[in-house]
């Protein structure tokens, strides 16, 4: 079968429109398990952002798919349905198959709403070896029955096939990223990929929706197969070479052993790429000799989960008392020169301006190189979503395409969710201030320091005093806010209430569109995180597995 795979351009505002682009893992892992006779292209979409319709009719009208497989998160699936929209005005015979987190989160769901017209098949849960499945399936080589995972339908009815295990990770054949119909993949000036040396976390962090895809469970590729993909992704032809790779593991840092070896593993083939990773403090802070090989292996940036400077706020997270090994973290990532972009949440019931400033100037004060802030989200399935309908705090509860990470879904105890996003705003202006490369972004990327510092960070600064003169904090907030907020609308179809961005005005308590529970068509079946995705143990024991 002709297959098209596609990945939807959605992303949060606050990491920037085009600082980077890459390719989905998860695509080029389903390619390189399929049968060589299906004809099989991949359209990463985050590429497309400023032709996305144009660049699906064409791929479309160009390559002729019989099944088109979208991959979305939760904010990305209203783009998603609007795309298999198009696809089936296109080419009303070409089957629609979605996937991914929502799909796996909200299969029944989305299986009972509106658009479900639209969509032949759901696959929840890894499709590695899923998705070839429900080709033979297609092709009359096995009963539609047996395919673990897949939402299909029948006499136009879908039917819910048992959940999926968890695939073996030794069984599964490394990515091909030689179907991909776009190129320009880049982190700033380096043409980048994405790879994984693992799956699953064993954290019970409650705001976290990992849990409904893999359980609470850590599998791991052996090191010799992650090392033949470091190699793979070095000569993958193009007239420049992959500079820069993201590790996309969920918690790389939970066998530090482990960890290590690969560093020494890939230091070892002396290539000239940078990695980046993300990783716990405790995991970071577990071994003194961890940062030195993870620089000598070619790591020079680390995201690094501290979330927040208030033990209460942790508590709730269920992330322990980790105030002290942030330290730790922190200083030694510093001293073996590797850049630390602190990652952090904001919004708790228990918010006000003092905790969230206090926030910012905690990770200012660690010496972090820059800061990825997010507002707690209540993903569905999460313990978080729970508590926070249960203490009342929810405002925007169906909305989801606003759940990226940078909107306020809900209020807190002292703040509106309108003040909550203006105070967050203002205080990272003021305490973090406009960023600058500093010595391991120099050493790094000397070329994007120096332009940055002396070409861009200028224009920043002068555009920000011009638009303060102009229009005032207040009004320089709203315009910033409503620029965010556009961008994602591929289709021009995004409701957005303008006063939501006026702190001093009355209007909306919520940014989500009211009409978003039909308009969408599938709030969580009685907002429970009743099921996980995945098929689990008959324990349900934690798992460590190889």
């Amino acid at each position: 079968m002709r297959v098209l795979l596609m990945s939807m351009p959605d992303r949060g505002p606050a990491f920037g429109q085009r600082a980077y682009e890459i390719p989905s893992l998860g695509l080029s892992s389903i390619v390189g398990n399929l049968d060589r006779r299906h004809p099989v292209w991949q359209a990463d979409l985050s590429v497309r952002k400023w032709s996305v319709r144009s660049s699906v009719i064409r791929a479309v009208r160009r390559h002729k798919p019989e099944i088109v497989g979208l991959s979305s998160m939760i904010f990305q699936y209203h783009t998603a349905r609007q795309i298999a929209r198009l696809i089936k005005q296109e080419s009303p015979g070409t089957l629609i198959v979605l996937g991914g987190y929502h799909a796996t989160t909200m299969y029944r769901e989305l299986a009972a709403s509106p658009e479900a017209d639209v969509l032949d098949f759901i696959f929840r849960g890894e499709a590695d070896h899923g998705f070839g499945e429900l080709l033979d399936a297609l092709e009359g080589r096995r009963p539609m029955e047996s395919v673990a995972g897949l939402s299909w339908k029948r006499h136009g009815a879908f039917q819910h096939n048992p959940r999926r295990p968890l695939e073996d990770l030794s069984t599964i054949a490394l990515p091909d990223r030689n179907h991909r119909l776009y190129r320009l993949f880049h982190y700033f000036f380096r043409r980048a990929d994405v790879m994984e040396t693992s799956r699953g976390c064993l954290h019970r962090c409650n705001f976290c929706s990992m849990s409904q895809m893999y359980g609470p469970t850590f599998r791991r590729y052996s090191v010799d197969r992650v090392l033949d993909d470091v190699r793979g992704i070095s000569k993958a032809p193009g007239f420049v070479r992959v500079g820069h790779v993201l590790i996309a593991d969920d918690n790389i840092t939970l066998d530090v052993p482990r960890f290590m070896d690969i560093c020494d593993g890939i230091a070892a083939l002396k290539l000239p790429i940078q990695f980046l990773v993300q990783a716990s403090c405790a995991g970071i802070a577990k071994d003194p000799a961890l940062p030195k090989k993870m620089a000598a292996a070619g790591i020079t940036m680390v995201f690094l989960g501290i979330e927040n400077a208030d033990e209460a706020n942790l508590r709730q997270m269920k992330k322990g008392k980790i105030l002290g090994v942030t330290r730790t973290a922190v200083t030694r990532l510093n001293d073996a020169g590797i850049l630390v972009v602190a990652g952090i949440i904001n919004g708790f019931p228990g918010d006000d301006v003092a905790t969230i400033r206090r926030n910012f100037e905690f990770v200012r004060d660690l010496g972090v190189g820059a800061v990825g802030d997010q507002m707690i989200t209540p993903y569905p399935g999460t313990g978080m979503r729970r508590e926070l309908i249960d203490a009342g705090m929810v405002t925007n509860l169906y909305d989801y395409r606003w759940y990226n990470g940078s909107w306020p879904q809900g209020r807190t105890k002292h703040l509106t969710s309108k003040q909550l996003l203006f105070e967050k705003w203002k205080a990272r202006r003021e305490i973090i201030e406009d960023w600058r490369a500093g010595d391991p972004v120099k050493a790094h990327f000397p070329y994007f320091a120096a332009f940055y510092n002396y070409v861009v960070r200028p224009i920043i600064r002068f555009n920000e005093n011009r638009m303060d003169l102009m229009y005032g904090v207040v009004g320089r907030y709203q315009r910033q806010m409503m620029q965010w907020a556009r961008q994602n609308d591929y289709f021009g179809d995004m409701v957005i209430d303008e006063r939501f961005f006026d702190p001093e005005a009355e209007g909306p308590e919520s940014i989500g569109n009211p009409a978003a529970a039909l308009d969408c068509g599938n709030p969580p079946l009685g907002d429970t995180g009743d099921e996980p995705a995945f098929a689990g143990t008959a324990t349900g024991e934690l798992r460590i597995e190889n």
